[in-house]
């Protein structure tokens, strides 16, 4: 089927085209990422459109409950199994090394999907990612002096507490609220914005180089300390990671134990207050400190 309507997204210097056969409401998600759809592409997802199931050779090589993993000569096929329609037609996605991706949709749907199409949890973001030497960090992201800062953790660690504290009395921009692609580009890593923004609605397309990553702890008192080889750990269990795929889990191992070697993380025991965004902004930047 022709692909008619096409738009084009742009996050932490990664620029996505979409092709796809109708015109569509486009989300917020990517209407705060628009970019001119004539720039070429990092990477594309073209929509088809299916009158019977697919049929991927061989065997999944992950299941669980809402989708299966295919690997297939022209890449890894994620099939999310509840959105299958009553014909056996599902929805879909091959991520491809190329960056020739496909999104797969029930013909018989479409005019369902087409009305409110959300589909940033169908793209296999992490394994996209794979192939831009990036990763996608649970954290959220904020940018100061033209460099960011990451907050992680565990759930209700107080990602976004922080990020907002940091927009209130430190003048901080917040780039994301929920995840942030961190990248390794020419020597150094950035960390910025992406489309998995979580509930926070926050979508900045742009990256800088990461200043610090903080690890969250609620504590009575605000204390910091560098954490260097230690933190590998905290990261691995905030990254998206695809566990079922041995080449993806060693690259991403590499990615992270660089990463904790280049770039200075510490771990923050903090109440919810100004006190505990000073503590970092004076670890982290005191050196870089403009009037």
């Amino acid at each position: 089927m022709n692909n008619n309507f096409s738009f084009s997204i742009e996050f932490s210097g990664i620029i996505l085209r979409f092709s796809l056969p109708t015109k569509i409401i486009i989300p917020q998600c990517f209407s705060d990422l628009l970019c001119e759809d004539t720039d070429t592409p990092t990477a594309e997802y073209q929509v088809q459109l299916l009158s019977q199931p697919l049929r991927p050779e061989g065997y999944a090589v992950f299941e669980r409950n809402d989708f299966s993993v295919y690997s297939t000569e022209e890449g890894f096929l994620r099939i999310y199994t509840p959105l299958t329609a009553e014909d056996g037609c599902q929805v879909a996605c091959l991520i491809r090394e190329s960056g020739k991706n496909i999104l797969y949709y029930p013909a018989s749907l479409w005019h369902r999907y087409k009305e409110y199409w959300h589909s940033t949890h169908l793209l296999c973001g992490e394994l996209l990612l794979r192939y831009q030497n990036a990763i996608l960090l649970h954290s959220s992201v904020v940018e100061k002096h033209g460099k960011v800062l990451l907050f992680c953790g565990e759930s209700g660690a107080g990602k976004s507490t922080q990020a907002s504290l940091w927009k209130q009395y430190q003048n901080a921009e917040i780039l994301n609220g929920d995840r942030c692609v961190i990248r390794y580009q020419n020597g150094a890593f950035f960390g910025g914005g992406s489309p998995w923004s979580g509930t926070s609605g926050i979508y900045r397309r742009e990256q800088h180089p990461i200043a610090g990553i903080i690890t969250l702890k609620k504590a009575p008192v605000n204390s910091v300390k560098p954490l260097g080889a230690k933190a590998f750990q905290p990261l691995l269990s905030q990254t998206t990671l695809n566990t079922w795929d041995k080449s993806f889990m060693t690259e991403a191992t590499e990615f992270l134990v660089q990463l904790c070697e280049s770039v200075p993380i510490f771990e923050l025991s903090c109440r919810p207050d100004k006190e505990a965004t000073d503590l970092i902004y004076n670890t982290v930047f005191r050196e870089e400190d403009t009037p």
